[in-house]
């Protein structure tokens, strides 16, 4: 069974809007939120063992400092894979979901996916070091965007050959291949 770590912000965890963007990261075992949409999608192959929550602004105001935290958290669920977001045009969400998936991936050596609106600038920062399934605009685009992400994650967690953007519907990355 492939372990998952999900990241999500204060809106998707139900904790409140951006009056609520302040709160620190926590940790949620299991699902919360579009997790559950992602655990079911799953079939069995995959688990979300645990659910990381850091407001939009906290993330944003105190980077380094949520990274760290971050970072301890999902490393003691001993992850297969990391999903962050998806973020859609969310600017804040996006770039926290950016910052957090790149730096478990660089710290833990961890697989990671995140899922954004290609105009979010979230994606135009992290594209090059992540894979970032595109998405709608807005949570709208969930049921869209959340079979993308759970087939790009169950393939990084069978460490199965990534196909090419256009096959599994991420972002271009800028990173050319030679056949």
């Amino acid at each position: 069974m492939i372990r998952v770590v999900h990241y999500i912000n204060q809106f998707f965890a139900q904790i409140g809007g951006e009056e609520k963007a302040d709160i620190r990261p926590e940790v949620r075992e299991g699902f919360v939120g579009p997790g559950m949409g992602l655990n079911g999608l799953f079939k069995g192959e995959a688990e979300i063992v645990a659910t990381v929550i850091c407001g939009d602004s906290y993330f944003n105001e105190n980077i380094d400092e949520a990274k760290a935290i971050i970072v301890e958290m999902v490393k003691k669920y001993n992850p297969d894979v990391f999903i962050a977001g998806p973020a859609f045009n969310a600017g804040r969400y996006g770039v926290a979901c950016g910052a957090i998936a790149k730096e478990v991936k660089e710290k833990l050596n961890i697989p990671v996916v995140s899922g954004m609106y290609i105009e979010n600038p979230g994606a135009d920062m992290y594209k090059k070091y992540l894979y970032i399934i595109e998405t709608k605009n807005s949570a709208v685009g969930m049921r869209a965007a959340l079979p993308k992400m759970v087939s790009l994650a169950l393939k990084l967690g069978k460490k199965e050959q990534i196909g090419t953007p256009l096959e599994d519907s991420y972002i271009e990355r800028g990173i050319r291949k030679r056949f």
